[in-house]
């Protein structure tokens, strides 16, 4: 059995198997996105992490969600569950206090990105990345530990959440300004291209630089057909290179094709 079925299979048995896809999925995606560099959509996807944690913790103390989506606050909700639900009817602290703080603070960075820093000296987003990945490590830890009591024990736990969260081979590397590609995403050097701008994304480069990357993937200048790109890509009148969403799309569509997305 794979480490993500062991922790679906573990948390469904104490929150029931609604959302429990989601949550893997939005954890999942925070990790490899902060192992791409991606720290925005790192962030993202670990705000959408906490929204279903407050969800199934929610639900699991008896209570309903709101019949409108758009009603839902995720740290409005954390905080309801700390003042609101009894201990009596929940006495575990770890689900009642402590996973819905450790969320709103979560929540509290995800939602105010950048906002925090003064940019000239630090990359923030970067820097809530690392934190908010730890924090969201944490909580998956404390879930494993709640669910799996009187099944698996605490070693066992602990080497599950270790194996999820485990450093994920990054797509992409960037070495001294220099962007790599993993070699077995792409199958020509427009691809190759497209997967190169993606990382780079919202930054523009020019078409030399550009070539230089691809050449680095072992492509002569030649092999990049830039007007098989024209769709994909705006240039500047500085011959600066971005992509657009046409390409980012296609960019997602080149990194899923092997791994079954």
């Amino acid at each position: 059995m794979n480490t993500e079925k062991k922790v679906k299979d573990l948390l469904a048995n104490k929150f029931g198997i609604r959302k429990i896809d989601s949550f893997v999925n939005y954890l999942l995606s925070c990790v490899q996105k902060y192992e791409e560099g991606d720290w925005e959509n790192s962030l993202i996807n670990a705000g959408k992490f906490v929204e279903v944690i407050i969800k199934l913790i929610w639900i699991y103390c008896g209570k309903s969600l709101p019949t409108r989506a758009k009603d839902f606050k995720a740290s409005v909700y954390a905080d309801k569950i700390t003042r609101e639900v009894p201990a009596a009817n929940v006495p575990e602290d770890a689900i009642r206090i402590q996973i819905p703080r450790a969320c709103i603070f979560i929540y509290d960075i995800t939602s105010n990105r950048g906002a925090r820093h003064d940019s000239d000296e630090v990359n923030p987003n970067e820097m809530d990345a690392t934190v908010v990945v730890s924090m969201c490590s944490w909580v998956v830890a404390e879930l494993i530990r709640f669910s799996a009591k009187q099944l698996i024990n605490i070693n066992e736990a602990k080497k599950i959440v270790d194996s999820l969260m485990e450093r994920k081979y990054p797509f992409f590397e960037e070495i001294d300004e220099r962007v790599y590609v993993d070699k077995g995403k792409f199958k020509s050097a427009p691809e190759c291209a497209i997967l190169i701008l993606y990382k780079l994304y919202p930054r523009r480069i020019n078409k030399e630089t550009l070539i230089g990357f691809v050449k680095l993937h072992n492509f002569r200048p030649t092999a990049i057909k830039f007007e098989r790109l024209n769709s994909y890509i705006d240039i500047d009148k500085k011959g600066e290179i971005l992509l657009r969403a046409t390409g980012r799309k296609k960019a997602e569509h080149i990194l899923k094709r092997d791994s079954g997305g």
